[in-house]
Formats: C-alpha cells, sequence, structure tokens
C-alpha cells in the first residue's frame, strides 16, 4: 500500500451499517441477529414466513470486506452471499456454495438490488425467491416447473453455460440498433 493509510471496511462504519439496517430491523425486530468477525459482517434472520410454506425459513445473509468469490465488478457492499433452505431444489443459486442467485450480476442497476437499498428491501427480494423457488418445486421443478417472474439469464456470456428464457432485450445504438451484450 506504499505508506496509504485505509480506513475501516463498509461493514464496521456506522454510517454504512446504521441507516442500512434501520426499517429491517424495525420490521423483524429481535428475529434479526448480527455478528462483526474481522473481515465479515452476518445477518442471520430467523422466522421468514414465506407464501405457501408450511415452516418459515432462516436467512443468512454475509457481506465481506474482500468477498473470496467475484463480484463481477460490483462494489462487494452491493454483492453478498444469501443462504436459506440449505439442500433445496433451485433453478437460480450457485452451484460453489448453494448461495441464492438474486440477480444477474450483469444486470443494469436499476434491475439488481444495490446496498443503498437498505437490508429489508433484500430480505423482501429473498422472500419473494424462496416463493419462486417453491412454486417451481411444486410444479415439477427441473421437470418443467413454471418460474412465474421473468427469469434471469444463467451463466455469463460466452462461457459455454449461457442461457436465458427472457425475451431477447436490445438497446438503441447510434441510429442502429443492436443485440446487448
Amino acid at each position: 500500500m506504499g505508506g496509504m493509510i485505509v480506513g475501516p471496511w463498509y461493514g464496521v462504519q456506522p454510517a454504512w451499517w446504521a441507516p442500512f439496517e434501520r426499517d429491517a430491523r424495525l420490521r423483524f425486530g429481535e428475529a434479526l441477529q448480527h455478528s462483526y468477525k474481522r473481515s465479515y459482517l452476518t445477518y442471520r434472520l430467523t422466522g421468514l414466513d414465506v407464501i405457501g410454506e408450511a415452516a418459515p425459513s432462516t436467512v443468512t445473509i454475509r457481506f465481506f470486506e474482500r468477498p473470496p468469490y467475484a463480484t463481477y465488478g460490483q462494489r462487494p457492499e452491493d454483492f453478498p452471499r444469501v443462504h436459506a433452505k440449505p439442500g433445496a431444489a433451485s433453478k437460480h443459486r450457485y452451484v460453489e456454495d448453494d448461495a441464492l442467485c438474486l440477480w444477474h450480476p450483469y444486470d443494469p442497476v436499476e434491475h439488481r438490488w444495490t446496498s443503498e437499498k437498505g437490508l429489508l428491501e433484500l430480505i423482501e427480494i429473498v422472500r419473494t425467491h424462496l416463493f419462486l423457488e417453491h412454486y417451481w418445486r411444486l410444479t415439477g421443478g427441473d421437470q418443467g416447473g413454471r418460474w412465474l417472474v421473468e427469469d434471469a439469464p444463467h451463466g455469463l456470456p460466452g462461457s459455454g453455460a449461457w442461457r436465458s428464457s427472457r425475451p431477447q432485450r436490445r438497446r438503441v445504438v447510434g441510429r442502429g440498433r443492436r443485440p446487448l451484450p
């Protein structure tokens, strides 16, 4: 670092986490716990009700100072790892660690969650995702199950694993049109 003084990471700065978690704490109270470690911040929510599920879910959300996974150019605070219902069948989970895949990392910012939107909004995205997984399993899962909302692509462009059920998006470039990358 050449003598450069580096401040504490965002997860230990009250100016970041106090407004970030305020609304979630008001909504969930004691059911929302947190723990701070040297390089990561973990939120654990117990008793999250999900439509259609018989039992409430426990959700773990972990923010890393330096994530041990790819963030695809996003800030670490905008790309946490979220876990719930370990091992449940889903078409939208990361193979490496069973984390929920809640948005496509290359989607425009208006289609992704960012930390400025707060912890409560992230928890509501998780609740919706768990409902969608449940419905997908009920309607056949890997054998033709239905995902009730627009389905984000799987894989990354050029990876050989890219597929999408989204309609082809296009953007205007100059006078003509070309497909988005």
